[in-house]
């Protein structure tokens, strides 16, 4: 398949040929028109798709696949989203090479249960893998191969003259690649529980596949990785069963808590790829991040979202004809009085219609400062916090710009420096 890098927001052309079935169909997945907008070029012969706010590598069609990238440098993507109180959705139709790490957290190890709840599904398509098992049991039904030695010794020598020793073969799904799997649904069940997952349709979807081993013993030990893992090596996988090895690599990573790095494509695990909405996840990642350091702020402050019940007011004083609310996307509240009013940007650098609707927003909640907080471009070396300057004499609103460095090899302290920053403009 070949890929074609892209960046949000940003125009691609591709050319109709590779689009076009023969009998001049388009060849393109129902999903793409949620990730693109697309357009005809008639005298480049080429179709144009511009990209949302979507990051992730999306495919057209079989043949190929666009590789949407961030307009930013981005150094913890996990991070960002976990702070966002977001998550990586997946693509179950389509997946993606990546590299393995040491570590995981909440927000990745619920990334790798879509993984397995994706290959579940196939294996629910396909079927489960049953295997022809050697079995031997004292029965008084005769059945496969009477062990004559083990009749007499254990059972007509004390006297069980209606028992005997057979051997059989059962085609069962009772095999160490399915307990693997058991082993890993219910695992996975218990984790989302003790980390207070609402994710109720993961779980849900778990408890279901779960039902489909029935069948096969729950055998809670580690090493059934290692006795897979050998089998895998030794090619007792047959080409019909393919597919197991990918449920498998997927069990292994969440049995062994182990992650995988969303910041660069690497080489080591196939699994589902994933997209995100950027621009949404930044505001709530920057919301979270204040929250998460209100100790830099005065006690009793409260950190609200605009967009929400808790902070959205009405735009124009009332009683008033003129319609509209006021949902800036950080508002920073202490002892009754609005002190800043941000707004979220994630965009290489602001217009004049953003800095309107922050000082729209200031002036609509008395506060004194208005901020727009845009990520920082890698080309900007001023500092963080800058004051574009005033607005009004009566009621003068002070408008800064911040820039964000979602580059940093530390977020965590980006973070505090940016809630240290908001509160220095009003507390000096």
């Amino acid at each position: 398949m070949r890929i074609e890098q892209a960046e949000e927001r940003k125009e691609i052309d591709i050319s109709i040929s590779e689009v076009v079935k023969d009998g001049g169909k388009l060849d393109i997945l129902p999903s793409v028109k949620n990730y693109f907008s697309i357009d005809y070029k008639p005298k480049k012969d080429k179709l144009s798709l511009v990209a949302g706010g979507f990051i992730g590598l999306i495919p057209i069609n079989n043949n190929l696949a666009i590789e949407i990238k961030p307009k930013f440098s981005i150094s913890n993507l996990a991070r960002i989203v976990s702070v966002a109180e977001d998550r990586f959705n997946t693509l179950s139709f389509f997946s993606k090479k990546y590299s393995e790490t040491d570590t995981s957290s909440p927000v990745v190890f619920e990334f790798m249960v879509e993984c397995l709840l994706n290959e579940l599904q196939t294996l629910e398509e396909e079927g489960l893998l049953k295997e022809y098992l050697l079995k031997s049991e004292n029965t008084n039904t005769i059945r496969g191969r009477v062990n004559f030695d083990t009749s007499v010794k254990s059972l007509w020598s004390h006297g069980h003259f209606n028992k005997v020793s057979v051997s059989y073969f059962d085609f069962t799904p009772d095999n160490s690649f399915n307990r693997l799997i058991k082993l890993t649904i219910k695992f996975c069940i218990e984790e989302l529980l003790s980390v207070g997952s609402d994710n109720e349709f993961i779980k849900d979807s778990l408890i279901n596949f779960y039902g489909m081993f029935d069948a096969v013993s729950l055998i809670s030990d580690q090493r059934v990785v290692e006795e897979v893992y050998s089998k895998i090596k030794d090619g007792k996988v047959s080409v019909l069963r393919e597919y197991y090895v990918s449920v498998c690599e997927v069990c292994r990573l969440i049995i062994d808590k182990r992650g995988v790095n969303f910041d660069k494509y690497g080489d080591d695990v196939e699994l589902s790829s994933f997209i995100l909405d950027m621009a949404s996840i930044f505001e709530r990642y920057l919301l979270n991040s204040l929250r998460n350091n209100r100790s830099f702020f005065p006690e009793g402050t409260s950190i609200l979202d605009g967009n929400k019940k808790e902070g959205r007011k009405k735009l124009y004083n009332q009683p008033s004809t003129g319609k509209g609310d006021a949902k800036p996307d950080i508002i920073l509240k202490e002892a009754g009085e609005y002190k800043v009013i941000a707004d979220a940007k994630y965009k290489l650098r602001t217009k004049e219609v953003d800095r309107y609707q922050a000082i729209a927003h200031a002036l609509s909640y008395g506060a004194k400062n208005a901020v727009l907080i845009l990520p920082k471009d890698e080309a900007y070396s001023g500092a963080s916090l800058v004051k574009l300057g005033e607005v009004g004499k009566v009621h003068k609103i002070d408008v800064y710009e911040y820039y964000f460095d979602l580059a940093s090899n530390d977020l965590e302290s980006e973070e505090k420096l940016m809630a240290k920053r908001l509160h220095s403009i009003y507390s000096d």
